[in-house]
């Protein structure tokens, strides 16, 4: 068993450990300031020693004031509160980890360990905080409890009148003040406490709307979604997997790739992308709670829409862009009773171009159906619409800056004369994608990126084929704009839905039709497709950790009243084998619990259980061997060189050879009364040897036995031991 002093010191470790882990993993603080905290923590034990000094604890205490008065300047000056407090609480912790020497030391470090957790559900609340929990309550509780006892050492020992703390320290080097079975119950019974606050979390009745305070956590940066997108934004998240949203399918089968709409810019300088349709109108709701966005007269019901229920992330320094797939003609939040108790409420809107946003809670998650109907493209029909536009939509998309000649008579020539404008889109399309090449990391120049990328460059990712289009088309009078969303996206089988990434942001080509609406076209070389897909063999980890931190995020960071309702109703639901199934709804699915039952079925059971049984066979050994060598080598209470503790040692280990062996269960007196009954020869040397090792033991102060002395004793109990015989 390791020492008390040693393993006290390694778990309040672990527990300040995971307590900056949390903080480290938001992303907020950078590895060096980590680090070296961290590193402070380590060199503790070896240091403590040091501050116990009065001129260390001085200067310590000095160092602590003035970077409290640095960090407190800092905040007032940037602003960043939270920040420098949460910087200077890790500052502090790193500082205590280095005194470490008195109970209340320890219960002052777990203080500011818990503070750095609070702290860490604050800038953290994603699923690697959900992962530190339990490791940290587990040893927070065990800390707590080593600390306790530590006190109980201190306080009989007196250890404010011991000035050298020696006999306090000689005794937490005891080795046998903690038992491997007080770890394991100490463990069990705070995963017990564990899983029972989880059950009260989901069904005690919520006080508010939100878990943490306003349900928000920290949103995804996205660039290429706001008002003015310049040329090269998308380049910058092109190779970034972090997922933004997920899209599920009802009664159709989930295909991939998906092209998810976002919004759309019209007006272009030459160098940058700008909306100029930014006026919002609220949208009408049909008898089903679900906004149109379409002016046509027909039930939604009778278009045959596909329907999307999409999970969207948060997205920071963008607005609240709702996607869908083309042409979308309705929108629908999850009906709930307690819409009306939120500060803020969830409201759609449609600018003059037709895009939807959304407003409400500006850093919390969004799920909402979107309905789309497909278009149709067949040859004919396109080519029967008019080749006559409004003036409205001549003098937005058909506007253009001042560009170089030699762009429209490109633009004549990819599209061919007097072609109608299906035909003569189709042309350009096919033309971009067969004459141009993609590019992740393509350069272009300042002046006019685009002529750079058509004439001299001639490869650049989807904005640039976008725009090109755009342009071109524009010069040969066809009314068009640039539509930005993404486009891929992968299959989640254990969630049954499709999640895309900022990898999958993209760019294409809506062009006008009279009588049609718009329609989509894509420039963009299909190679662009396959150099997002994510064929690493990794994946199957990645698509259930993904599914894991939707949960997380839907039933922990956002668990609030109308999430209970629908997570009780859901238990009803599953009573009741009914089938529903979304992201609105609590995910119990009696379809779900079929498909589980046969996958388990499917595993390979046998040679797993083969395979638990041999390791716990193998533990159970390692265990036997570990107990064999602590009873033939008892564990020695202090001053381990002292010639009494290495007579005893000696001493037990020939009574066990002549098979009296000490109990565990048993004290020094209690055995030597044994070796008096059953061995009367040797009865006076085990008195003497037992005697001075129990004054080595508890008398700490002491000086070291004589070790002849103690020679001459263990020389006299093996001649008694070869010549005795052993009474019954």
């Amino acid at each position: 068993m390791m020492r008390f002093d040693r393993l006290h010191r390694g778990v309040s470790a672990l527990t300040v450990l995971i307590g900056f882990a949390v903080l480290y993993l938001s992303g907020e603080f950078s590895t060096a300031i980590m680090g070296g905290a961290c590193a402070a923590l380590f060199t503790g034990p070896f240091v403590h020693r040091f501050f116990v000094r009065r001129s260390a604890s001085i200067s310590t205490n000095v160092v602590v004031v003035l970077t409290g008065i640095v960090a407190g300047y800092q905040a007032f000056a940037t602003g960043n509160f939270l920040y420098y407090t949460i910087l200077y609480a890790v500052f502090l912790g790193a500082v205590k980890s280095l005194m470490l020497r008195r109970g209340g030391d320890f219960m002052q470090l777990y203080a500011l360990s818990f503070l750095h957790v609070v702290a860490g559900a604050v800038i953290n609340p994603g699923l690697s905080f959900g992962v530190a929990m339990f490791p940290y309550v587990v040893c927070l509780t065990l800390s707590l409890m080593l600390t306790n006892l530590r006190r109980g050492i201190e306080d009989n020992l007196g250890a404010d009148h011991d000035p050298t703390g020696e006999r306090v320290e000689l005794n937490l080097a005891r080795k046998d003040l903690i038992r491997p079975g007080f770890l394991t119950v100490t463990v069990g019974i705070t995963a017990a406490v564990f899983l029972i606050s989880l059950v009260f979390f989901f069904l005690f009745p919520r006080m508010g709307l939100g878990f943490f305070a306003t349900q928000s956590r920290f949103g995804i940066a996205m660039t290429g979604f706001s008002d003015t997108v310049t040329l090269g934004d998308f380049g910058n998240i092109i190779e970034d997997p972090e997922v933004v949203m997920r899209v599920k399918f009802d009664g159709r089968p989930t295909t991939t790739p998906l092209r998810m709409r976002g919004q759309s810019l019209d007006e272009y300088d030459g160098k940058s992308w700008r909306k100029t349709t930014r006026r919002l109108r609220g949208l009408n709701m049909d008898s089903k709670a679900r906004y149109r966005v379409d002016n046509n007269e027909m039930r939604l019901d009778d278009l045959d829409p596909v329907v999307q229920e999409i999970y969207l992330e948060p997205m920071v320094g963008t607005p609240r862009v709702l996607f869908g797939l083309p042409n979308p003609v309705g929108f629908k939040r999850p009906s709930s009773s307690f819409a009306a108790l939120r500060p803020t409420k969830w409201r759609f809107y449609m600018d003059d171009a037709h895009d939807v946003s959304v407003t409400g809670p500006p850093r919390s998650s969004i799920v909402y159906t979107v309905y789309s109907v497909q278009q149709s493209r067949e040859p004919e029909r396109m080519r029967s619409t008019e080749r006559v536009y409004s003036d409205l939509i001549n003098s937005i998309y058909n506007q253009l800056p001042a560009t170089q000649p030699r762009i429209k008579a490109l633009a004549r020539r990819m599209a061919g004369d007097g072609a109608h404008p299906f035909d003569a889109a189709g042309a350009i399309e096919r033309a971009l994608k067969d004459e141009y090449q993609y590019a992740l990391n393509s350069v272009h120049g300042e002046e006019d990126p685009l002529a750079d990328f058509l004439f001299r460059n001639r490869q650049g990712h989807c904005e640039y084929f976008a725009s090109a289009m755009v342009v071109l088309l524009r010069h040969i009078g066809i009314p068009s704009r640039i539509v930005n969303g993404f486009y891929g996206g992968e299959a989640n089988e254990y969630g049954g839905y499709v999640y895309l990434r900022k990898a999958d942001a993209h760019s294409w080509v809506e062009v006008w039709f009279p009588g049609v609406g718009w329609v989509t076209f894509d420039p963009t070389p299909p190679v662009a497709l396959d150099l997002r897909m994510n064929r690493s063999w990794w994946r199957t980890v990645t698509d259930a950790v993904d599914n894991v931190k939707l949960w997380w995020y839907r039933w922990v960071v956002e668990y609030d009243l109308e999430q209970q309702v629908e997570f009780v109703a859901g238990l009803f639901r599953l009573l009741d084998r009914r089938d529903k199934g979304a992201f609105s709804e609590s995910g119990l699915r009696w379809k779900d619990f079929k498909k589980l039952k046969h996958r388990l079925k499917a595993l390979p059971w046998g040679k797993w259980a083969l395979s638990v049984v041999a390791i716990v066979a193998l533990l159970i050994g390692i265990r036997w061997l570990v107990l064999r060598r602590r009873r033939s080598s008892p564990a020695v209470l202090c001053r381990p060189q002292d010639p009494a503790v290495k007579a005893y040692r000696t001493m037990l280990k020939l009574l066990a050879r002549r098979g009296l062996a000490r109990k565990d269960s048993e004290t020094q007196v209690e055995f030597l009364g044994r070796v008096v009954l059953q061995l009367p020869d040797a009865a006076h040397p085990a008195r003497e040897l037992t005697w001075a090792y129990l004054r080595a033991a508890y008398s700490s102060t002491g000086p070291a036995a004589d070790a002849a002395e103690t020679e001459a004793t263990l020389q006299s109990l093996r001649q008694s031991l070869a010549s005795g015989q052993t009474s019954p």
